[in-house]
């Protein structure tokens, strides 16, 4: 997750489309734990689904402070903690995945 392009574009977006980007990687995750339960349950699932739920907290929580104009963690520092908890559990690949799919979305091209 070292793409600081990819952090950057994110940090010049409006707090609405963050919004929008924050909630379309959320989604794009969810994929990914469907796809952890296509398998026997063993220590690395327990591991991923563990590292699922702390980004989806992680970004939910980000995603309401946004909403309501409360206080939250710096943009730059939730991108670093998505970061270190995606790669603490595995799930780096798939968290850059989410990122890319969330940044190439056909709804920029419609918010121009």
């Amino acid at each position: 997750m070292n793409d600081n392009n990819l952090r950057d574009w994110y940090l010049a977006l409006t707090d609405s489309d963050k919004l929008i980007f924050l909630a379309l990687i959320s989604s794009d995750l969810t994929i990914h734990g469907r796809e952890f339960g296509l398998h026997q349950p063993d220590e690395q699932y327990w591991r991923a689904f563990k590292g699922l739920n702390e980004l989806q907290h992680q970004l939910s929580g980000h995603i309401v402070a946004i909403g309501l104009g409360s206080d939250r963690y710096p943009d730059d520092v939730l991108w670093q903690i998505l970061a270190e908890k995606a790669a603490a559990c595995g799930l780096g690949s798939h968290l850059r995945h989410s990122l890319d799919r969330a940044k190439s979305a056909i709804v920029w091209h419609k918010l121009e």
